[in-house]
This record gives structure tokens, C-alpha cells and sequence, in this order.
């Protein structure tokens, strides 16, 4: 079961739903955003640090390429949205870096955690 939830294939799988997910969420255009508990920069850093995290388990070097495309995707986003409505904020876009780089973080330091702990 673990082998299956950490294959690339769920990788990608994790990927391709966090970018549906983000993209419905961020480029869909609308009068007025929602009401929501929390700062705007906090749901983007959680945003987009769920879809690096959909993608997280997996092979290391491809979730860095991942992980990379998703903080691209960010600014890209950002340069879309005042065609569909919406604000175009430098700052939502550091919010979003922030998110994925917290992930990559967690997952390298796990990474090197288990590493350690099974050498003894």
C-alpha cells in the first residue's frame, strides 16, 4: 500500500490534481473573493504548499523539478489573474513560493532524518 502512494505515478497523479485544484481556485474569475478564516498570504502559502505536498512523496529529484513548476506556476498565475478579474500581487506570489519551499524543506529534512535514524 505505502509503495503505491510513494510511486511516481502517484506522484504525478498528486501533480496533475494540485494543479487542477490551484488553477480552478486562482484563475476562476470572480466579483467578490469568499469570506475565509485566515490572511489572504496564508491561504496562498497553504495552497500551494498542498499541491507541492500532493507531490512530495516520490522520487526525490523529480519532486524538486515539481516543486520548482509549481513556484513558477505561482508567478505565472499571478500574471494571468488581472485578465480574469482578478489582482495581480507580487506578494501572493512570495506567499506561494513560501508554501512550496516550506514542503521541500520538511520533505528534505525527513529525507535526511530516515537516512540517519536507519544507519543505526
Amino acid at each position: 500500500m505505502i509503495k503505491r502512494l510513494t510511486s511516481p505515478a502517484a506522484q504525478a497523479a498528486g501533480f496533475v490534481l494540485g494543479a487542477l485544484v490551484i488553477c480552478f481556485a486562482t484563475l476562476t474569475p470572480v466579483d467578490q473573493l469568499p469570506s475565509a478564516p485566515g490572511t489572504d498570504k496564508l491561504h496562498h502559502i497553504l495552497g500551494f504548499g498542498g499541491w507541492a505536498l500532493l507531490c512530495a512523496f516520490g522520487p526525490n529529484k523529480r519532486f524538486i523539478l515539481f516543486s520548482v513548476f509549481i513556484i513558477l506556476s505561482g508567478g505565472t498565475i499571478e500574471l494571468i489573474q488581472p485578465y480574469v478579474n482578478r489582482y495581480a500581487e507580487w506578494m501572493d506570489f512570495y506567499a506561494n513560493a513560501l508554501g512550496v519551499i516550506l514542503v521541500v524543506l520538511s520533505r528534505l529534512t525527513m529525507g535526511w532524518f530516515l537516512k540517519s535514524t536507519s544507519k543505526v
